[in-house]
């Protein structure tokens, strides 16, 4: 929904100029905790046996837009989560069960401009074939 700012002159009301949202933090954690990311990880390769992984992202100035985190696996789009922000400074944060393989999180605005992205290899990394 569009802010609106009445202008005196002619008693009209227009669309405010919409305040760009910008990106304070965006982490890869194991979990969230009291609205803080917990056990945040910042290896590019994790072992097989991890199961969830919880994409953390805080916004400033973008109170009434969304975000979008996509969450694509060995390159095809698993989940496009949009998460409204609901204040000027606002977390939040989608999770994924997720399985052995390549992993791209992406976080974007509601135009399609990417503002995050983080890779990682879950399980072993294969060798190529001689």
């Amino acid at each position: 929904m569009p802010r609106w700012a009445w202008i005196g002159l002619l008693g009209l009301a227009l669309p405010a100029l919409a305040q760009d949202l910008q990106l304070a933090r965006s982490l890869l954690c194991r979990d969230v905790v009291q609205r803080e990311p917990a056990g945040i990880i910042e290896a590019e390769q994790l072992p097989a046996g991890v199961d969830k992984l919880v994409l953390f992202t805080e916004i400033k100035d973008g109170s009434g837009q969304k975000v979008h985190h996509r969450w694509y696996h060995n390159g095809e789009l698993q989940a496009d989560v949009a998460l409204r922000i609901g204040a000027d400074r606002w977390r939040t944060w989608s999770e994924k069960k997720v399985s052995p393989g390549q992993w791209r999180l992406e976080v974007l605005n509601d135009g399609g401009d990417l503002l995050y992205q983080r890779t990682l290899t879950l399980g072993p990394v294969e060798s190529p074939s001689p």
